[in-house]
């Protein structure tokens, strides 16, 4: 599953580290790029405007914490 993004980022890891990296770390590092994409890719298809506002959790303060 990969995309000229990924390809592009992993060949500039390659290029910058690959030299001090198995052919197995490597391939893991393409894994990672490869899921960094696809999260940026989901982030980067949800619509917000600019009077969006973030989404926060509150969580009142209890004497157990």
């Amino acid at each position: 599953m990969s995309t000229e993004e990924s390809d592009i980022l992993f060949k500039l890891v390659e290029e910058k580290y690959g030299d001090r990296l198995t052919p197995k770390e490597l391939e893991e590092i393409k894994k990672g790029v490869e899921r960094v994409t696809e999260t940026a890719r989901a982030l980067r298809e949800v619509k917000i405007e600019n009077w969006d506002e973030p989404f926060t959790v509150f969580r009142p303060y209890t004497k157990e914490e």
